[in-house]
């Protein structure tokens, strides 16, 4: 496993836990030697949380797209109405 596909599956991880299970994880890194200086570190930068890569994928100016969706993907797709 490569160092920056840890450090993603991580991120994931922590994503996915509960309140609870990020404090008893918390726990766990702080009672860890090589984690501890690490788990009591102040963040140099707030963290951000991640934006969906889909948001605004439909977004494209155009304010009609629901009147002309049959058109479109007909159009997309090389067929008649």
């Amino acid at each position: 496993m490569s160092t920056g596909h840890a450090h993603e599956e991580l991120h994931h991880l922590a994503d996915r836990l509960s309140p609870d299970q990020a404090r008893r994880l918390l726990r766990s890194a702080k009672t860890d030697r090589e984690l501890a200086e690490a788990a009591d570190e102040e963040p140099s930068k707030p963290v951000r949380r991640r934006r969906l890569s889909i948001a605004g994928i439909g977004a494209s100016g155009a304010g009609d797209l629901s009147e002309r969706v049959e058109g479109l993907l007909a159009e997309r797709f090389n067929r008649s109405v």
